[in-house]
């Protein structure tokens, strides 16, 4: 149970934060690691520095003489971490391949699967690429990133959710990228005009019904779904057109993150709309996480 209403500003007056969110961790470990796998004390007492400094909009020091947060904030906390709520969409914020980026529930939380790509991409792409594409942007970590690090002169990030848009959109001005990157609403590449140098997407790849159990469920319950599913009887249709739609703005490299179970079929597809050089990569965990091929 938590710690009881009258007994709460008591436990206030003479702990730290640390000491009174230690309290709280011991007390819902089991809770909190079936929330948050993999979550240790000390994450956990980041997190909280980070989100309470955040919501009392000052510095925040773990090991203050007393632990001074208003009793609403600390319910309203203390709720949000058993109910599992990511400590990003708290926050409203993710670190992604050395910058901060805005997110919100409207965005996929970026992942290091995710950061792994693009510093694959880096590594070899850079001052070698003029025009980026990202198709599903997202919050746009992916294109800003690239760009950011000298992948591409240009760059254009495409996302069916005006939500999401404005969210990518607001990221462009905490980079100050705004000239180098065009974002547009369109279903995949349908508004797409010209070629690129460089595809990259992380599209939805998760099968809605018989993937769905790999799902973590906090991931289900907070992400947005139309960033993660296909439904089952549709998804290798959807990857055909979007293959399709690959090739038709190809002039170099494209990239994809995909699921695990499906990349070798993905690739023996690329392979028969023409794709060369076609290479199912594993990330870093050796489990095979992208797709990598050439016009």
């Amino acid at each position: 149970m938590l710690i009881t209403r009258r007994s709460f500003f008591k436990e206030l007056r003479i702990k730290t934060l640390r000491g009174f969110w230690t309290d709280y961790f011991n007390q819902h470990s089991a809770e909190l690691a079936d929330k948050y796998p993999g979550l240790n004390l000390q994450r956990f007492l980041l997190e909280v520095k980070d989100i309470v400094a955040l919501k009392l909009k000052a510095p925040v020091d773990l090991d203050q003489s007393e632990y001074s947060a208003s009793e609403h904030l600390t319910d309203e906390l203390s709720e949000l971490f058993l109910k599992g709520m990511p400590f990003a969409y708290i926050l409203e914020n993710a670190e992604f391949f050395h910058h901060n980026y805005y997110v919100n529930k409207n965005v996929l939380i970026p992942r290091p699967e995710t950061e792994y790509l693009v510093d694959m991409i880096v590594k070899e792409f850079k001052d070698k690429a003029n025009r980026v594409l990202d198709v599903g942007t997202g919050s746009g970590v992916i294109i800003l990133s690239l760009l950011a690090h000298g992948v591409g002169k240009a760059g254009v990030g495409v996302d069916i959710s005006d939500e999401a848009l404005e969210v990518a959109k607001i990221n462009c001005q905490r980079l100050a990228l705004e000239k180098k990157v065009q974002l547009i609403k369109s279903d995949r590449l349908q508004k797409v005009e010209g070629t690129f140098d460089l595809i990259v997407s992380n599209p939805p790849y998760i099968k809605a019904s018989s993937h769905k159990e790999l799902v973590h469920k906090s991931v289900d319950k907070y992400e947005p779904h139309q960033a993660l599913y296909l439904p089952d009887d549709f998804y290798v249709f959807w990857f055909e057109d979007f293959f399709a739609e690959i090739r038709s703005h190809l002039k170099g490299t494209f990239f994809m993150e995909g699921h695990e179970l499906e990349l070798d079929d993905q690739a023996k597809m690329l392979g028969r709309l023409g794709f060369q050089n076609i290479k199912v990569l594993n990330d870093m965990s050796g489990t095979k996480r992208y797709l990598k091929a050439t016009i």
